[in-house]
């Protein structure tokens, strides 16, 4: 193991001893994953993910988002094997990750996983797409690189988390490249030492913060983490040497994001072997449009629609969820669109004036609706108590929310929304729901024939057809001739 990290630097020979690097024993761990002994309810969760994830990339290839980037860069884009999403040009493997990433995160309609902390799949496929479609990659070994992936990204988040994301850091990014980089390794059938240097190389890409959520930055660092977890991979397996020991040096990514008494190194690897991080009840896929950790509020309001609640009859609302859940959705009056997917005043109001949260409230003017208008005046937003009534206190059930509202003629009516990620684990989207998201995504680049086919080859991704035959189903129409 020790001629892999053959180099100059003193921490070498130290570094090398027992116990193992956390970064190999990560790798050591991952290369357990076999396409062929995982269970069929991951593979049906791998499917799944992966058929969302091409959506929504083809739904953020017409954000702005997507267009501002490919403008600024234009000339830098190189011709190359990879698929670049919403048209039929083919780039560069680096340009394509980095591109389809910021679209798949642009809509804010990617799947969520609690362990991770963020949006695992958005970092992984357009990583897979790009490699993939490069080194002539099947479905099945798709799939299996897809699980690693999300396996590795998870399993960091739990070391980090709580601390990582109230520290500000965004941990699709910070941890999606750790995550990018092991899936990346996988498809180059990396053995463990070489999978660890990229995983080393990953904790001196990690970025991202919090400030930048409700701008173009924030799908931005989904690109960057996707182009950087591909380079990763693609550096080690060319030799490129990193520090074993870069997780948990002293001067490494744990102290140096977190501190290390913040961190908790043993629950890496803690169970492993029980289920797959892809099998949890906690990784759901985005029913609504816009920033997950608003979800709850929609659906306590959504349900209390259900029973006859109308906008016209509203006279106050409170809405109280888990503090986590705040500084970035308390924005009682969003200037845009975008900024609209994070304001739970304007999704809750929403819900309730439209009986639905769906792609249209986030564009054009939508968000300057009078009746929405008047409902987020109304709102005053807050976080439930750390201690008190066990049925309010629901500190630690990150996702979930209680509404009450008061209506004009003096009633107060009150919803809760149990806690729940998404839908996912024993709450699945089923093929159906999955369709019909996937086509509303589609449609926006793809004839509706096209969009239904290209949903076909995903669902049968386990069939281990090319991926090529997949992406030419992805591809636009050629402009009409004059």
């Amino acid at each position: 193991m020790a001629d892999d990290y053959n180099g100059p630097a003193n921490w070498l020979a130290a570094d090398l001893q027992d116990p193992a690097p956390l970064a190999l024993a990560l790798a050591e761990a991952l290369a357990q994953i076999d396409i062929d002994r995982v269970s069929s309810r991951a593979i049906d969760a791998a499917t799944l993910g992966i058929a969302d994830t091409v959506g929504v990339t083809l739904l953020g290839a017409t954000e702005d988002v997507s267009g501002v980037l490919q403008r600024a860069l234009a000339g830098e884009i190189v011709p190359g094997p990879a698929l670049l999403f919403g048209g039929r040009r083919r780039i560069g493997m680096l340009d394509a990750a980095m591109f389809n990433g910021t679209a798949a995160h642009a809509a804010d309609y990617d799947d969520m996983a609690r362990n991770m902390g963020g949006h695992p799949s958005v970092t992984l496929v357009p990583v897979l797409f790009a490699l993939g479609e490069a080194r002539g990659a099947s479905g099945r070994q798709l799939l299996e690189a897809y699980i690693v992936g999300f396996e590795a990204a998870c399993r960091l988040g739990r070391v980090v988390h709580p601390h990582h994301y109230e520290k500000g850091w965004h941990p699709t990014s910070t941890l999606g490249v750790f995550g990018a980089a092991a899936a990346a390794a996988r498809l180059l059938r990396l053995d463990p030492a070489r999978t660890a240097t990229a995983l080393a190389l990953a904790a001196s890409m990690s970025s991202g913060v919090k400030a930048n959520f409700g701008t173009m930055t924030k799908p931005f660092h989904v690109g960057q983490c996707c182009r950087d977890g591909l380079m990763a991979a693609q550096l080690a397996a060319g030799g490129f040497t990193a520090n074993p020991r870069a997780l948990e040096h002293k001067q490494g990514f744990f102290a140096s994001y977190d501190g290390l008494e913040n961190v908790h190194p043993e629950r890496m690897l803690a169970q492993w072997g029980e289920l797959l991080e892809i099998e949890q009840e906690s990784v759901g896929l985005k029913q609504f449009p816009c920033c997950g950790s608003t979800h709850p509020a929609i659906r306590a309001m959504l349900g209390m629609a259900s029973q006859g609640l109308r906008h016209e009859d509203v006279e106050s609302i409170a809405i109280t969820v888990n503090r986590q859940r705040l500084p970035h959705t308390d924005n009682p009056q969003p200037q845009s669109g975008l900024a609209a997917k994070f304001s739970v005043q304007y999704v809750t109001a929403r819900a309730l004036t439209d009986g639905a949260v769906r792609l249209e409230h986030f564009e054009g003017d939508s968000h300057l609706d009078p009746r929405v208008r008047r409902l987020m005046a109304l709102t005053s937003v807050g976080a439930y108590p750390e201690t008190g009534d066990d049925t309010l206190n629901m500190e630690n059930k990150e996702f979930a929310a209680h509404l009450t509202v008061t209506t004009r003629d003096g009633r107060t009516l009150s919803s809760i929304a149990p806690h729940a990620l998404g839908r996912g684990g024993a709450n699945a989207m089923n093929k159906a729901e999955m369709r019909e998201k996937y086509s509303d995504c589609a449609r926006r680049v793809l004839p509706a024939a096209q969009a239904a086919s290209s949903f076909d080859a995903l669902w049968a991704l386990r069939d281990d057809a090319p991926l090529q035959a997949l992406t030419a189903l992805l591809e636009t129409a050629p402009p009409a001739q004059p």
